[in-house]
């Protein structure tokens, strides 16, 4: 069984089973794309379903649990922890119908058009905040270790990308939000809340649990570049949705290199401080944090305008995002869980790597990194078909998670 609280195993608990459903969702958009969508769904409404719930239900419950285990090593906690992680996912789960019917549109009830879709994501976003408030009640006058720097960072981020969340619920029921303005603002929150929230957050649960000897000085001017960068990179571009100005494409590319230096030396100064230990959850970790890396030297290129334009025209960016949410953060978090919560929260994580990395490469094939005389139908089955073994090993992690530890079960 999961060690910690009956609340926090709940959390987690909730959690696994919804990244289990979102990586369902996901194997079922990508088989939709060559057998049909049913029941009339489409594959946009289909895709925010799918990310929303990695987003509200996964990522960010396991988060709130890594905060509160971050004060706790402080001598602190945060504040109703455990009762705030269950919260989180139960309240993305109320999204998950609404986007998967009507995306960022209206829905129909009866008489009566509403954007259920962005009702829920305001709930949620009540729930963000409120975590935020406590975290910062949480964490007054408490040593800064590493792990707490990170956080801090990841909490201001959370709040910080919320402001495309406002526009989004702003425009939806004004009912004057159009398609480019929808992706502007989507745009916005869902990279802030990817690259800072879940970002950072991972950063600090993996110090935390995974790579215990880091040398305190410098994460937090590291940690505050990072944010600010992110943020300077974000707002450009938001802001450029209203605003064409050169200035605004040069405070993007600033933003984003100084975000990419941050992201490698946080990089390279965890990786100093690993554990000698080789247990898979180690090694997983390790695997996370050098995706971490990978994203550090992406946002380096990207910075620049030939390597924005590479991303683009190959079309690397589901590659590349699958590669950070799912090979990054998912992992990492998971190998993280298991420190936290025992070998339970997340049994058979070394098969679920593989599956990931499966999949992962699997989607090498629907970019233009792929020879094109290679390419052909069978791409899109194989992207498919490798996306099943995530879902099946997560559903089969959430099974297991309520039986006792076995002997030979119990390794890190």
């Amino acid at each position: 069984m999961l060690t910690g609280t009956r609340a926090e195993a709940l959390a987690w608990r909730l959690a696994l089973a919804s990244v289990t459903l979102a990586a369902a969702t996901g194997a079922f958009m990508r088989f939709g794309l060559f057998l049909g969508f049913p029941w009339g769904l489409e594959f946009t409404n289909v895709r925010h379903a799918h990310s929303h719930l990695m987003f509200f239900s996964w990522a960010t419950p396991a988060l709130a649990l890594c905060a509160h285990a971050v004060l706790r090593s402080a001598g602190r906690r945060l504040p109703g922890g455990a009762t705030l992680a269950v919260t989180a996912a139960l309240a993305g789960l109320t999204a998950y119908v609404p986007f998967m019917l009507s995306g960022y549109g209206l829905m129909r009830i009866g008489a009566t058009s509403l954007p259920v879709s962005m009702m829920a994501s305001g709930l949620n976003g009540v729930v963000w905040y409120l975590l935020a408030l406590l975290y910062v009640l949480g964490s007054r006058k408490v040593a800064r270790t590493p792990a707490v720097r990170l956080m801090d960072g990841a909490v201001a981020m959370l709040v910080v990308s919320t402001f495309g969340v406002l526009l989004l619920m702003q425009g939806g029921m004004a009912g004057t939000g159009t398609s480019a303005s929808i992706a502007a603002n989507a745009e916005y929150y869902t990279t802030l809340f990817a690259d800072g929230w879940f970002g950072i957050g991972l950063l600090a649960a993996l110090a935390l649990t995974r790579f215990p000897r880091v040398q305190a000085t410098g994460f937090g001017a590291a940690t505050w570049t990072l944010a600010a960068g992110l943020t300077a990179r974000s707002g450009a571009r938001l802001a450029e949705f209203t605003v064409a100005s050169p200035a605004l494409r040069v405070i993007e590319g600033l933003g984003g290199l100084l975000a990419a230096a941050a992201w490698l030396w946080l990089v390279v100064a965890l990786w100093r401080g690993r554990s000698t230990d080789r247990s898979t959850g180690d090694v997983v970790a390790a695997v996370a944090l050098g995706l971490v890396g990978l994203k550090a030297v992406v946002e380096l290129a990207i910075a620049l305008p030939a390597g924005a334009a590479l991303v683009t025209r190959e079309g690397l960016r589901a590659l590349l995002l699958h590669a950070f949410l799912l090979g990054a953060v998912s992992l990492g978090l998971a190998s993280s869980g298991r420190v936290l919560f025992g070998a339970r929260a997340w049994p058979a994580l070394g098969l679920f790597a593989v599956a990931v990395a499966v999949m992962i490469l699997c989607l090498v094939p629907l970019t233009g990194l792929w020879p094109a005389g290679l390419s052909g139908a069978w791409t899109l089955r194989a992207a498919a078909y490798s996306s099943l073994g995530p879902a099946v090993l997560g559903a089969y992690a959430l099974l297991l998670s309520r039986r006792p530890d076995a002997p030979a079960a119990r390794s890190r």
